[in-house]
């Protein structure tokens, strides 16, 4: 931009990046950008006041037209701004848009227009905030292109005082709506059972329950008999058992709120015959406030491109399972459930975190140029996934692979995993109606230790809590679950439950190379207690002449800041370590990783969370242990030659992401990754950071592997 100015004539660079005249700013989220194009701004041969700038996502050639065109805008431009002295403040133009925005609001709350359903009449549609380019965070990588189809919002745009006249008419469309209703269930259930737990498909059995509850349907035909339409009649039923659960402090019941709003979204779309719609006709985008387990069943249909989530973040469980199903995902969406409307043409950019409505011809284009050059790139990755990945200068590291449930082990192997560095013993244990037994949960733990064959897999004990606790767990509510009862203080609290969990890892680790995790330590004392329990665990089993291994491998997670402070002690008492960084950013920069509002501050790449890395990968290897990184950080391509230089010789990261990791590794040298490790490591901003590692992966012509995922 400077350089326009300077030459007061047009800059046309094909690829920016490789322009020594580049400047990365973080800010602006421009890697993914490459041709430049910028007039200066100027009327006549006067001094510019400002650039006109062009860039496009894949690299072109700028025509002499192009050019022309875009100097007769500039100039237009400034005619316009040579008419006005700009004393308008971006403050002030903000508060106007604040303005429109509030009016826009305030408009939707008052639009009283109607239109018929059966034989009632409702309330219609809110008019929706139009936004042709939504920003969120880029959960599950790839492109996608669909049409929208809007799941889990119909409810709260029902009129709860909607009636009806022939209250017989009402009752027999609620008849009819519960029997589609249930018939959809039993065929989702029949077609997941080849992609789910047998544990996990018992929700479409409670869900059926809930359907065939005398007492649920008949307070909604009460309802119909007191005048209301069958629409008005559901809303009523269900807004008022859902406020009755989720006003007491019982996990279970607040869970159960969820079940029955669930329900209820699934029996008004089939009052309002919603599935004559053909919803999954054609390739379609999933848009949801988030996603429920039962609508994860969308997930399976073969139309499915995309998924956009207005709620969650990039480690949310809706992001992990969407990545598990190799299906491109945008969470943290701001604005998502206001901008689109059912069948709305959609663009869903899973690398850099954006959603196009509605999108021009040009848009459009760009993205199907796109689609292909990351299709074929991803073909090109996937060369020598047999072969061990060692650096040019012979440093050997070792990709594993983080999992939650059995079906992902494949995935894990398909991408060239060497073993599983995480197993998220948890997930699997939120789809029972109790705590699995010792013979299930060793059933459950062979089944992925027989697929990964003589590969190592690390368990991690029970990490529920926070954000994910099973049904049958009665939690009181929490201002701060977070920073609550959580992870290993639940395991060590309900010391018996946690025992069976470790007799049955301890079993399944007689015949497999199994090491066991214990999540979120903070101090010595939890440590040496969930020990003991580990000890008696093995004794009791000696003692019952079960086969079981009296030797396995014991680590910790570190992931929250007194462990790193603490690791010198700690590693005296462990065999490993493995770096937890979505829990360990979160703590040390106090910014939730699944609020929006402070994703900006939820940085991996931050000195505070750099510098903590690197004093537990010094302490473990100082003591001659093994130091594993397992968070999402890296699955990052942009750390990876930073965790590379910092001596992480182990990561396990989400497979999809295992290809690009492995590329960078293999064309590059240990030795030049220690030195930019070095270099970052003497940095104070995030910006310094990021504009660094640009530098130097230009530098060494790994630039390319950024640009398919950022």
């Amino acid at each position: 931009v400077g350089l326009a100015i300077e030459s007061s004539g047009p800059v046309v660079v094909e690829d920016a990046m490789s322009h020594p005249r580049y400047k990365y700013f973080p800010e602006t989220g421009e890697e993914r950008y490459h041709t430049f194009l910028a007039v200066p701004v100027a009327e006549g041969r006067q001094k510019p006041i400002g650039v006109l700038v062009v860039q496009t996502l894949r690299r072109r050639k700028v025509s002499k037209e192009e050019i022309r065109l875009l100097r007769t805008a500039a100039s237009q431009v400034a005619q316009i701004l040579s008419h006005y002295q700009l004393r308008e403040t971006l403050a002030t133009k903000e508060k106007e848009r604040d303005e429109y925005r509030r009016r826009m609001i305030e408009a939707n709350r008052q639009l009283k227009g109607y239109e018929k359903v059966g034989g009632a009449t409702r309330v219609a549609s809110p008019l929706k905030i139009r936004r042709p380019r939504l920003v969120g965070l880029a959960a599950a990588p790839g492109f996608a292109r669909g049409v929208a189809h809007v799941v889990g919002t119909f409810l709260s745009s029902i009129d709860r005082n909607l009636r009806a006249r022939d209250a017989k008419a009402e009752t027999r469309r609620l008849e009819e709506a519960l029997t589609r209703s249930l018939g959809e269930l039993a065929a989702l259930k029949i077609r997941m059972e080849p992609l789910m737990p047998p544990a996990e498909l018992k929700i479409f059995d409670g869900h059926r329950q809930i359907l065939e509850d005398e007492e649920f349907v008949g307070r909604i035909r009460q309802a119909i008999d007191s005048g209301y339409a069958a629409e008005s009649s559901l809303f009523r039923v269900i807004d008022e058992l859902s406020a009755q659960m989720l006003a007491v402090a019982d996990g279970y019941l607040r869970e159960r709120a969820t079940d029955f709003r669930d329900v209820g979204h699934r029996v008004l779309r089939h009052l309002r015959q919603e599935d004559k719609k053909s919803a999954f006709a054609k390739a379609t985008i999933l848009v949801a406030e988030e996603l429920t387990l039962s609508q994860m069943t969308l997930v399976s249909h073969e139309n499915l491109v995309g998924i956009a989530l207005q709620s969650g973040g990039v480690t949310s469980h809706a992001a992990i399972l969407a990545r598990a199903f190799e299906i491109p995902t945008v969470v943290g969406v701001e604005h998502l459930m206001e901008a689109v409307l059912e069948g709305d043409a959609l663009v869903l950019d899973g690398n850099s975190g954006i959603v196009y409505v509605n999108p021009s011809a040009e848009v459009e284009r760009e993205y199907q140029i796109l689609m292909k050059r990351y299709d074929a790139f991803r073909k090109e990755l996937l060369v020598g996934l047999d072969q061990p990945t060692v650096t040019r200068d012979g440093h050997r590291v070792l990709m594993l692979a983080n999992i939650a449930l059995p079906a992902d082990v494949e995935l894990a192997l398909r991408y060239g995993a060497e073993g599983i560095g995480l197993l998220r013993s948890e997930f699997s244990f939120l789809t029972y109606e109790d705590f699995p037994d010792e013979n299930q949960q060793l059933t459950l733990y062979n089944r992925i230790l027989d697929a990964a064959g003589d590969r190592p897999v690390t368990i991690r004990t029970l990490d529920i809590g926070a954000d994910k606790y099973p049904p049958y767990l009665r939690v009181p509510r929490e201002d701060n679950p977070f920073l609550g009862w959580r992870s290993i203080r639940i395991s060590l609290e309900l010391a018996s439950i946690f025992k069976v969990q470790l007799r049955a890892i301890l079993r399944a680790a007689a015949r497999h190379d199994v090491k066991i995790m214990f999540p979120m330590i903070s101090s010595i004392e939890e440590l040496r207690r969930a020990r003991e329990l580990l000890a008696e665990a093995q004794a009791e089993l000696f003692k019952e002449g079960l086969d079981h291994n009296p030797n396995i491998e014991v680590g910790i997670m570190v992931e929250v800041p007194s462990a790193v402070w603490l690791a010198p002690r700690l590693i005296e008492e462990v065999d490993f370590f493995s770096i937890g960084t979505n829990d360990l950013i979160q703590y040390l920069l106090a910014a939730d990783r699944n609020n929006p509002r402070v994703a900006h501050l939820y940085e991996s790449l931050h000195p505070a969370v750099l510098g903590a890395i690197a004093e537990v990968v010094g302490v473990a290897r100082g003591a001659g242990k093994q130091v594993c990184i397992c968070g999402e950080m890296a699955s990052d391509p942009l750390a990876t030659l930073l965790l590379l230089g910092m001596g992480l010789d182990q990561l396990s990261l989400s497979p999809l992401f295992i290809p690009v990791v492995r590329k960078i590794i293999r064309e590059s040298n240990f030795e030049t990754a220690r030195r930019i490790a070095n270099d970052i490591l003497q940095m104070g901003s995030v910006q310094e950071i990021k504009g660094y590692l640009i530098e130097r992966y230009r530098d060494l012509g790994l630039i390319h592997m950024l640009e398919m995922y950022r």
